[in-house]
């Protein structure tokens, strides 16, 4: 999924320009920090309004043939994919992939990047087929160059897991997590982010998979490491509460599901803002457990706000905004007979 692209530090990357040009290479990297704020605030629009400026700098000094223009268009295609404008942000991909082949051919790490990201692109689209193709030839881009024991070749293995969790083939996607956790263990150790997230993916399989003790185990391991690392205000750290509050919710311990639900709320309302995605999520989730506890009204009340911020950050037309909205409309007739 595009949670497994470092959006923020290409957002800011090293511009490059030349020396000559140090105005405009300080207005680049203006507009390249403001749009790393708006995206964090999940304020999309605004975020492509300053990466097209600074784009267009990188255009004007660089050229369109240069890496520094192809990591912008791979910015600007991550965040047409997080608004869900999946052709534009394929447009955009394919841009800096053409420009990574001619300027630095097959076998490179940034050439394995574009295929990554245009494989989460169709992945989120539902196109497994295609998405486990452009998968694998990051893969074998990244196994040729950077060898086994190698974090970028682990984020492969752990894209390929997505795929197939997505597709619901629950054992090619466990061996895949695996697979990532064993490198992240060995290059970066146990107490890491990354390690975190490949605790977390394994959870979500064993969720799935309805093994609720073996979710809370893998989901806690997570959660340890996030708060050792990363502290209690921290995304990562909300996502594992909110996770946590999923499993809590499918074996019909509402108390425990709303605790979580809560402090993930809590977080991300703290750390990222009323309007942005996951704060539309843990409003879902919230909404789904007070439902099923009876509580229609006060669930209506975090669908409706849900509804509001989904329309505002990621537009009506989005299929998170629409599944909202209907299942909204769903609990509005039922409370109005």
């Amino acid at each position: 999924m595009l949670k497994k692209i470092l959006i923020a530090a290409a957002l800011i990357g090293t511009l490059g320009l030349p020396l000559h040009a140090q105005e405009t290479q300080a207005d680049a990297e203006k507009y390249a920090t403001q749009a790393t704020q708006y995206y964090q605030q999940g304020n999309y629009a605004k975020a492509l309004e300053y990466l097209e400026k600074s784009l267009a700098i990188l255009l004007k000094v660089k050229g369109e043939n240069h890496p520094d223009t192809a990591k912008s268009y791979n910015t600007i295609g991550m965040v047409y994919a997080r608004q869900g404008n999946y052709a534009q942000a394929l447009e955009f991909f394919n841009k800096a992939l053409v420009i990574a082949l001619k300027v630095k051919g097959e076998n490179h790490p940034d050439t394995a990047s574009s295929y990554n990201n245009i494989g989460a692109v169709y992945d989120n689209q539902g196109n497994y087929a295609k998405a486990l193709q452009y998968h694998n030839k990051a893969l074998a881009i990244r196994l040729k160059v950077l060898g086994e024991n190698h974090p970028d070749t682990a984020s492969s293995y752990n894209n390929i897991g997505e795929v197939y969790r997505q597709q619901g083939y629950y054992a090619q996607a466990l061996e895949f997590y695996n697979k990532a956790l064993v490198i992240q263990l060995k290059v970066k150790g146990e107490n890491h982010p990354d390690t975190a997230g490949c605790y977390n993916n394994i959870g979500l399989v064993y969720g799935m998979q309805g093994n609720y003790a073996k979710a809370l185990e893998f989901y806690n391991k997570a959660l340890e490491i996030r708060l050792k690392v990363l502290g209690e205000n921290h995304p990562d750290t909300a996502l594992s509460y909110y996770n946590i509050g999923v499993v809590y919710g499918m074996q019909g311990n509402y108390a425990k599901a709303l605790e979580f639900f809560n402090k993930a709320l809590a977080i991300r309302l703290k750390v990222l803002g009323e309007n942005h995605p996951d704060t539309v999520a843990s409003h879902c989730g919230i909404a789904g457990t007070l439902y099923r506890s009876g509580k229609k009204t006060e669930a209506r009340d975090h669908l409706r706000k849900a509804a509001a911020i989904a329309r505002k950050t990621l537009g009506p037309d989005h299929p998170t905004t629409r599944q909202i909205s209907a299942v909204l409309q769903f609990v509005e007739n039922e409370l109005s007979k």
